[in-house]
């Protein structure tokens, strides 16, 4: 960490954030405050005061440390959007929803504990200090709330500008750009941000990550023609304006038992989340999946959030029972994770006596949702898992021969099934492969695409390792997780692979390198996430590290509980080659009295340099 002079009274404190000091005589304010080791420096500087905190936007990284400056004296003020995420944040966690959970803004970098707040910064209002006069600007797209801050200083109109861009015209984490499941809104609201910031002709723009942006119009101009290019992709709606996806079906009947082939079936194209039926031909059935009946049942809509937990309603059972003679639901395979996708198998296990095989990554996560639940569409029943099966694995139903593969695509923990069936070779792609019309790139046509959901653990090679299964495997019919069923050749192949190597190149170009270290959202991982503790409990977290960057790192973690819990404080650390992934054991003790669900964080260094409090996870203190 270093502290540089930008100009004659304006100077930066490289922490887990760029933070600002403005001097004015012996007096300063911050941008932003990182860890607040930056109060251990202002005294060389001649600075005997803090008087005001300015924050961007709400991230740990920001203002973790903003407690340890007010207790000097410094007065906060915050984005007018994001109040509740530091006056009232404790509220949030005990309250924000954690299974079923559609809503991606990233939130959940939320600070663990309130700060008070002595003033908001409004959207085109000012803030004036000293001699200087802040005009506060939206910067919507990081953050829903997060703002520019323009000022002259030392003769220079500039501008703090947060994570709304960095240098080259690159987006600091393309993972922020996810608001809702598998949109990219943040692209829209960027593009907005970007073009409000370019009126502002400011001379510099100083953001929180990075080096200061001194061609403030040439990098944006670059960044618009970057955002241009995700959108252009399809498949993620980018803007307010919904796709050309599938049309909606709004069918008040449960959708009629479809034949693919005499021993395949699906529930046709307008059930929520495709399942298939393969039939023994001796009244025995083996599900890929068994989720929900109609789109109407995810509840992704303004009432998303006034649920507990996803509502899972039987379907389709008396139909295979009464059209097709099926006793014996013997087996189902899950394709992945999601709730949308495994909400049944409970109810099939409790009510059949179904047993359930399934990928290990798949497995892990199924059958212990509360230590996963920070990884989206958790179901929050757990899954009894009778077969864990491994990448690659041959398995054998009544008569059918069947594998395997992983194939982490729309989610980290994910896998295809193919299989041979009636002569045709087919694959349960889940929730991998779309048939979608881009409009755009010179194409007119569906084609197959793979769809991205950020939130997902997105890291590029995923979706080379898809394209590269896909290929392996040549199916005849693709039977997706979603929309219609997908005939397969060569042609269409190619197809699927092109798309995916194009969008890597856009989303590459998008962001700084090494890319995925600016992609991958769950680099660090803190289990589990959802938890309980008696008093005084001692409480194990494992906090699980993959190296994106270019080389061997070592990696190092610590606790950061609330107040009244017990911590050693000591670090523990690993190195890792690139490519590279591990586990790190942090332990705490519970407070001695109950406590409702808080937050608990962990700070993660690479080589010494902290990262800031980023993982984090949910914990109660329970009466024995």
């Amino acid at each position: 960490m270093s502290l540089i002079q930008l100009s004659t009274h304006l100077w930066v404190y490289e922490d887990t954030c760029n933070v600002y000091i403005l001097k004015s005589g012996n007096q300063c304010l911050l941008i932003d405050t990182g860890s607040g080791a930056v109060v251990q420096h202002l005294a060389d500087m001649g600075i005997k005061q803090v008087e005001w905190v300015l924050h961007t936007h709400h991230h740990r990284d920001q203002c973790w440390g903003t407690a340890l400056v007010q207790t000097a004296g410094a007065k906060v003020a915050v984005p007018q959007y994001e109040r509740h995420l530091f006056a009232e944040t404790e509220a949030h966690w005990q309250t924000r929803r954690i299974y079923d959970n559609y809503n991606d803004t990233n939130t959940v970098f939320a600070l663990s504990e309130n700060v008070s707040v002595d003033a908001v910064l409004e959207d085109y209002g000012t803030f004036t200090w000293k001699e200087y006069e802040f005009r506060i600007i939206p910067a919507k797209g990081h953050t829903y709330g997060m703002v520019s801050l323009i000022a002259y200083v030392d003769g220079k109109r500039v501008a703090f500008t947060g994570d709304l861009m960095s240098r080259g015209g690159k987006l600091y984490q393309l993972h922020a750009m996810e608001f809702g499941y598998g949109d990219l809104l943040g692209v829209e609201f960027t593009m907005q941000s970007i073009l409000a910031l370019k009126k502002e002709n400011v001379e510099t723009a100083y953001p929180s990550h990075g080096a200061p942006i001194t061609e403030v119009k040439a990098d944006i101009s670059a960044l618009e023609s970057r955002l241009e290019a995700v959108a252009s992709l399809g498949g993620n709606r980018t803007s307010g304006k919904a796709g050309d996806g599938r049309a909606e079906a709004k069918l008040l009947r449960e959708s009629r038992l479809q034949r693919i082939t005499e021993h395949l079936l699906w529930a046709g194209p307008y059930t929520c989340s495709n399942f298939y039926i393969v039939l023994s031909g001796h009244g025995h059935a083996m599900l890929i999946d068994y989720g929900l009946a109609s789109e109407g049942h995810l509840h992704v809509a303004p009432d998303h959030g006034s649920m507990k937990a996803l509502r899972f309603v039987e379907h389709h059972l008396d139909q295979l029972r009464d059209d097709y003679e099926v006793r014996d639901i013997e087996l189902v395979v899950p394709t992945h994770v999601h709730d949308d996708h495994v909400c049944g198998i409970p109810y099939l296990q409790q009510h059949y006596n179904t047993q359930c095989w399934a990928l290990d990554c798949v497995a892990q996560v199924i059958a212990d949702p509360s230590a996963w639940a920070s990884t989206p569409c958790c179901y929050d029943k757990a899954i009894k898992v009778q077969r864990i099966l491994r990448d690659g694995e041959a398995f054998h139903w009544r008569g059918f021969d069947f594998e395997i593969h992983y194939a982490p695509g729309q989610t980290e923990y994910h896998s295809v099934i193919v299989g041979n069936i009636d002569g045709k070779r087919v694959l349960f792609s889940g929730d991998n492969l779309f048939l979608f019309n881009p409009q755009a790139g010179g194409i007119e046509r569906e084609i197959a695409i793979q769809t991205t959901v950020m939130r997902n653990s997105f890291q590029l090679e995923m979706h080379r390792r898809c394209a590269s299964v896909m290929s392996a495997l040549t199916p005849d019919l693709i039977c997706p997780g979603h929309g219609e069923l997908i005939a397969m050749d060569q042609s269409r192949t190619a197809e699927y692979i092109d798309y995916i190597e194009r969008k890597e190149k856009i989303l590459r170009d998008l962001v700084g390198e090494p890319a995925d270290h600016f992609i991958d959202l769950f680099w660090a991982r803190m289990l589990p996430y959802v938890s309980t503790a008696h008093p005084n409990d001692e409480v194990r977290y494992t906090i699980r590290i993959r190296n994106n960057l270019e080389r061997t790192a070592t990696y190092s973690a610590r606790l950061l509980p609330p107040s009244g819990w017990i911590t050693s404080c000591e670090t523990e650390s690993v190195t890792l080659r690139r490519g590279e992934h591990s586990e790190l054991l942090l332990r705490a003790i519970a407070p001695s009295e109950e406590e409702p669900r808080r937050l608990i964080t962990a700070e993660v260094l690479i080589d010494d340099v902290s990262q800031g409090p980023i993982c984090e996870a949910l914990i109660s203190v329970v009466p024995h």
